[in-house]
């Protein structure tokens, strides 16, 4: 069986005086994750994106990375979705 990887754009831009300094936007969830810094916030949205495909279908990935402000950064992150599944406890089709 062949693994199921996808890949979103993300937005992380960086908060000032907040507990979780670096907000990441997954704009085609339309959704907010954030992270304690920035390697926690890539982390946080591979597991928003994770946490999605158990509980409803992906929406198709965009091709273009959002635009951006300085300091922001637009990048592609890669999820491996099988993986994700089953280190959750999950089966590759979401059953337990």
């Amino acid at each position: 069986m062949q693994d199921t990887i996808v890949r979103y754009p993300i937005k992380v831009s960086q908060i000032k005086d907040q507990d979780y300094s670096y907000q990441v936007y997954l704009p085609d969830f339309q959704g907010y994750t954030a992270g304690i810094d920035y390697e926690n916030a890539i982390f946080m949205a591979r597991d928003y994106i994770g946490t999605r495909s158990i509980c409803s279908d992906l929406p198709a990935p965009s091709s273009d990375l959002p635009q951006v402000e300085e300091p922001e950064t637009a990048l592609f992150v890669k999820v491996n979705i099988t993986e994700f599944r089953l280190t959750h406890g999950l089966k590759s089709d979401g059953y337990l």
